[in-house]
């Protein structure tokens, strides 16, 4: 679901957390790219701030959210509160062509999208304290001990969230992943200087009310694997 990466040893590819699987996209998809690309996708090219109140038309504090999947909790919640703009960040063309529709269908101005590596954006292209929340939902757990590297949530990645992040915004992270889940909140505690628990330290929070039960989720729980949300203020 994510798109990322966060090596930057000199003269080595960065290790991304995602692989490009695209599938195909359906005719509606296809459209989607066509005719609603153009009204809420964000083009942008690295290096280049981005202008979060030129791209919205508003100065509402702005949510970003990592790796949305199909993008149907992250309409809900941009559909649900419309004080604030929500810009959604993901890779794989289907879900991005599916959030364009969903966009649409909701009638939607306060959310758009971006087809992008995410930590490029979140280093190249966002202001400082410019952010109001970052949201990183169900990243793939990468769960091969080979992999673990390519995971998305780093104390490289922290210190980028703690640098667009304003003082007072929030981080929340949630995984279905046990080992993955205890990982994130070693990584989040400590990092004392940039990032509180809400929860206190060594706890997961509550499921807010305002992230919505996705189906995913639903089948997790039914599977037996409990979900762990994780919510930490910026100093």
């Amino acid at each position: 679901m994510d798109a990322h990466s966060t090596d930057k040893t000199p003269n080595r590819r960065p290790v991304r957390s995602f692989v490009l699987r695209e599938g195909r996209l359906t005719p509606a998809q296809d459209r989607a790219f066509r005719e609603l690309w153009p009204l809420h996708g964000v083009d942008w090219t690295p290096g280049a701030q981005i202008d979060f109140a030129a791209t919205f038309g508003s100065e509402k504090p702005v949510v970003l959210e990592i790796g949305f999947g199909n993008g149907d909790s992250l309409a809900e919640m941009a559909a649900a509160d419309l004080n604030r703009n929500w810009l959604g960040i993901e890779v794989h063309r289907p879900g991005v062509g599916h959030l364009l529709l969903e966009i649409e269908r909701r009638g939607l101005s306060n959310l758009k999208v971006m087809r992008h590596d995410a930590v490029e954006v979140l280093t190249q292209g966002i202001a400082a304290a410019s952010l109001d929340a970052v949201q990183l939902f169900f990243p793939d757990p990468w769960p091969k001990r080979r992999h673990h590297k390519r995971r998305i949530l780093s104390p490289q990645l922290i210190q980028l969230l703690a640098k667009v992040i304003r003082p007072g915004g929030v981080f929340h992270a949630a995984t279905d992943w046990e080992p993955y889940a205890e990982q994130m909140l070693e990584i989040l505690d400590s990092a004392t200087d940039c990032f509180e628990s809400t929860a206190g330290v060594g706890r997961y929070a509550p499921r807010p009310a305002t992230r919505p039960l996705t189906k995913f989720e639903q089948r997790g729980e039914r599977l037996g694997h409990p979900v762990h949300d994780l919510l930490y203020r910026r100093r």
